[in-house]
């Protein structure tokens, strides 16, 4: 019994020791110092505009306050960019935009709406949580828009209460739908706490509980495993576990969006079988398959509570990049995901 206490103080003692909140600073200097336009776009890479990924980096960087007003000119940019109507009829949609010769042109294109749109919800309500009063004025400021983004959504979402990855591209994914979720999720909480509307916020309810259910519906009972995507036809197609995206790291997204809770059964399962699949992933080695860091992988881990797995993950990610300030494939989702983990381990929230 004394050894295992003096072991479990000596564990606590050096995770205490782990740099989470320099980790976030830097990471957060790195952002506003290398990715961000004048404008208040978030770039992907020195080239490219991705809504998507900025809008999961901006939410990132919000556990930063001194960042605060960086994440509003971005969402003043994507508000700014909203489609009136789009390529599909839709209206509240954003393209991915090119840098040529230091000017923005839109591609005419994203590579999804539904995704977009819930990454942009779910930043608007952690903006709006921080309960910073310029955030929460700014947030009450663009509800007509909040609501447009809401049923690009709601607009695309089928019978069965998920959504197709864009109007032309029948395929229900996992991953997008988890993000979808989240959005309808937060915009209902934005309708009831930020604007009083009682209207809205049931209408985002329902939305949200038919895309739960339909999320729910994709649990492949008799495999234990998320069904990957949802074909135009209705079958459910489930992972190879040995593939690393979008296979086996899809498996993760239903507990990181919150469609179940890190201690249901099959959040608890998934997490498992996504180890025993891939042991090795926080040395990395993923990297066979994928060059990218995948923070949302320990993210995920951070949710999970297992926090071994993620200050190994950490560690190497602050050999690799940290130290060297962040080279390429590292870009701004990585970084919004990596601070979120930081944040989740030192107890501040994800």
């Amino acid at each position: 019994m004394l050894a295992s206490v003096a072991a479990l103080v000596l564990t606590t003692s050096v995770f205490a020791t782990m740099p989470y909140h320099q980790n976030i600073i830097a990471t957060s200097q790195w952002l506003s110092s290398n990715v961000i336009l004048g404008d208040g776009a978030i770039l992907y890479s020195s080239s490219r505009i991705n809504p998507y990924f900025a809008n999961l980096g901006a939410t990132g960087m919000l556990k930063d306050s001194a960042r605060y007003p960086q994440v509003q000119a971005w969402m003043r940019w994507y508000v700014n960019h909203l489609n009136w109507p789009d390529r599909w009829g839709l209206y509240g949609t954003t393209y991915d935009y090119n840098i040529i010769n230091g000017h923005e042109y839109s591609s005419g294109d994203a590579d999804s709406t539904d995704s977009y749109a819930g990454t942009f919800l779910s930043l608007a309500w952690a903006y709006y949580s921080t309960g910073d009063s310029n955030a929460q004025a700014y947030v009450r400021s663009i509800k007509s828009q909040l609501d447009a983004i809401g049923k690009v959504i709601t607009r695309t979402q089928q019978s069965d209460g998920l959504t197709w990855a864009k109007p032309d591209y029948h395929i229900k994914y996992l991953e997008d739908n988890a993000e979808a979720y989240r959005g309808l999720r937060d915009l209902q909480k934005l309708m009831r706490y930020a604007f009083n509307d009682g209207t809205k916020t049931a209408y985002y309810k329902s939305a949200a509980d038919r895309m739960q259910s339909g999320m729910l519906a994709m649990w492949m009972g008799r495999i234990g495993r998320w069904a990957v995507y949802k074909d135009a036809i209705g079958r459910y197609i489930g992972p190879n576990m040995g593939v690393w995206y979008p296979d086996a790291t899809s498996q993760l997204y239903p507990t990181v969006y919150g469609v179940v809770p890190p201690t249901d059964s099959r959040a608890r399962w998934v997490y498992y079988k996504f180890n025993v699949a891939w042991p090795g992933w926080p040395q990395m080695s993923f990297n066979r398959q994928d060059p990218f860091p995948w923070t949302i992988v320990g993210a995920a881990a951070s949710l999970m509570g297992d926090t071994g797995r993620v200050n190994t993950y950490i560690t190497n990610l602050q050999s690799l990049y940290v130290n060297h300030h962040f080279p390429w494939p590292w870009y701004c989702m990585e970084a919004g995901f990596f601070m979120r983990a930081n944040s989740q381990m030192l107890g501040h929230g994800f």
